[in-house]
């Protein structure tokens, strides 16, 4: 995974808190401390697409008259669901706070 906070890579095994459950959960990321989550909206139509695309799809299997509708349907269907998994990325949802550090030094050499 990657974290869309600090830019750092890592596994979900990494992970050592997480909060919510079902299409509502975060998780921590283990180097900056963000919290990342996904957009329900978007894994609720991503879900949409897929049940209905493979329901249309064994409909018009085994009713041929109905696939004049099912392939359609399923067509469209599927286009949310590949459209909506593209757009779904891990976002932040609570940045970590922002640590203040004295870097008078620092600038007092370059003055």
């Amino acid at each position: 995974m990657l974290c869309s906070h600090c830019s750092h890579s890592f596994r979900a095994q990494q992970v050592a808190a997480q909060r919510g459950k079902g299409l509502d959960a975060q998780i921590q990321c283990p180097h900056c401390e963000a919290w990342l989550g996904r957009s329900t909206t978007l894994m609720r139509l991503k879900i949409l697409g897929f049940y209905l695309g493979l329901v249309m799809l064994v409909v018009g299997y085994f009713w041929p008259e109905w696939r004049n509708l099912t392939t359609p349907v399923a067509i469209f269907a599927v286009m949310i669901l590949l459209v909506s998994h593209m757009m779904d990325h891990l976002k932040v949802t609570q940045a970590p706070p922002r640590q203040v550090l004295d870097d008078s030094e620092h600038r007092q050499k370059y003055r």
